[in-house]
């Protein structure tokens, strides 16, 4: 796998979520001012997608059931998830949203 191109930091509205679709997999990318987070686009409660749920400064809401999930480790914070999601090392290089896969 490696590292990939997801888009300009600019596709990415500040302080919310965008799901894309990379090499198979479907990722939540969230941007919150300069920082990005990359996780999978799957609540791992029911499956609904994680990319339109609410976010604040460190963590998203799954719009569906309401599981809260930290962006930056994937583990639950609170609601009815068990499971952490998987989280994706991702950087800002040259204006573009890298992640490593």
């Amino acid at each position: 796998m490696g590292r990939v191109a997801l888009g300009a930091l600019s596709d990415f509205p500040d302080g919310r979520g965008v799901g894309v679709e990379v090499e198979g997999r479907r990722l939540a990318v969230f941007r919150v001012g300069v920082r990005v987070w990359v996780i999978d686009d799957r609540c791992s409660h029911r499956g609904f997608p994680l990319s339109d749920g609410s976010v604040d400064q460190t963590s998203v809401r799954c719009r569906t059931h309401g599981a809260c999930f930290d962006l930056a480790s994937g583990s639950v914070l609170r609601g009815p998830a068990r499971r952490a999601v998987r989280t994706y090392p991702s950087e800002i290089v040259d204006g573009e949203v890298v992640v490593q896969l």
